[in-house]
């Protein structure tokens, strides 16, 4: 598998943690990307390196792992989560970052380096350099790109909701397309027959 073939197959997964949790898509495509070496080294599909901790009641794989104890490198053997498909681990690693208290700076952040860094700080991996690490992935592949479009579409599906709340009915849902200017004259009609109470 390609480095393109990894991104196209995981993208959806990580666009829709963007919708449901605000996790921009930028790092879980880096985390994704560092975590299993580009889809190539992953522990049973588990594409995050997300450990298997007495909560979780799904399946599990014990393999060797390096964690950083005091800064310093050490193989361990620990136990991971396992995953049918790499759609089931994006949507895991989602569900975990937006649910978790400790990961509210990283739903919280407003652009990728602030999200990196929270992930770090919130203790997502024991690397003294994790948070540069993502930076760099994403900087390097133009990962940011994809934050940009799911803004764009998060953006105008808001207005499109707000419009609607407020009683100026729009039919378009289109939210990434450009609006004709008659759907836009109609859409202006609607809102100026809705303030004069017509």
């Amino acid at each position: 598998m390609t480095r393109e073939e990894f991104i196209k197959e995981i993208l959806p997964g990580a666009v829709g943690g963007y919708k449901k949790y605000n996790i921009l898509p930028s790092l879980t495509l880096a985390q994704a990307a560092l975590e299993s070496g580009w889809g190539k080294n992953h522990i049973h599909n588990n594409l995050f390196g997300i450990k298997a901790t007495s909560s979780w009641k799904g399946k599990v794989a014990e393999v060797w792992t390096i964690e950083y104890v005091n800064g310093q490198p050490q193989r361990v053997r620990a136990l991971f989560r396992a995953y049918d498909s790499f759609a089931e681990s994006v949507e895991d690693h989602s569900r975990l970052l937006g649910e978790l208290p400790r990961y509210v700076k990283v739903r919280d952040a407003t652009n990728y380096k602030e999200a990196c860094h929270a992930v770090q700080q919130a203790g997502y991996a024991t690397d003294p350099g994790y948070a540069v690490k993502l930076i760099n992935i994403i900087e390097s592949n133009g990962f940011d790109k994809h934050d940009e479009e799911v803004r764009k579409i998060h953006w105008a599906e808001g207005i499109w909701k707000k419009l609607n709340e407020m009683g100026i009915p729009v039919y378009e849902k289109r939210y990434d397309d450009r609006a004709t200017r008659g759907e836009v004259m109609a859409l202006v009609l609607r809102a100026v027959k809705r303030i004069l109470g017509e």
